[in-house]
C-alpha cells in the first residue's frame, strides 16, 4: 500500500534561515524517503554554490508546499532534514531517530544510512 510522506526541510545559513515542506505519495518507509527524496535535497544543498541557488531551484520546480498542507497530511511518521550550511552539519530524522552526517554528505554516506534504515 502506498502511503503519503511529509518531509520538513529546515535550513540555517548566514544568508537564510527557514523551512519549507514537501508532501507526496509513493514512499512508505524511512529508507524510501531518504533514498528517493531527502537524499536528492541533501546533495543539491551540498552542491549549490550558495544556499539561495538551491532555494530558487526548489521554488522554480514547485516542490514546496505550505505549512498548513504539511500539517494536514495524514502521514504516520514525520520525516525531516536539518541543514546548518555555515557549520556543515547535516541530519535526517524520522520519528525519534536522527542520522547525522559528518561534514557534507556523499552519495555513499547516504546509501549507508539507507541500509541502516532498512535493517
Amino acid at each position: 500500500m502506498t502511503e503519503t510522506y511529509a518531509l520538513r526541510v529546515q535550513i540555517e545559513s548566514h544568508e537564510y534561515y527557514g523551512e519549507f515542506y514537501l508532501v507526496g505519495k509513493e514512499y512508505e518507509t524511512p529508507a524510501d524517503v531518504l533514498d528517493n527524496i531527502a537524499a536528492d535535497h541533501l546533495l543539491r544543498i551540498v552542491n549549490a554554490s550558495r544556499i539561495e541557488e538551491y532555494l530558487l531551484d526548489v521554488l522554480k520546480h514547485g516542490e514546496n508546499t505550505g505549512e498548513a498542507e504539511y500539517d494536514a497530511t495524514d502521514s504516520d511518521v514525520e520525516y525531516w532534514i536539518h541543514v546548518n550550511v555555515s557549520y556543515q552539519r547535516y541530519a535526517f530524522g524520522v520519528g525519534d531517530r536522527v542520522f547525522e552526517f559528518s561534514g557534507e554528505p556523499t552519495k555513499s554516506e547516504i546509501a549507508s544510512t539507507v541500509t541502516q534504515l532498512q535493517s
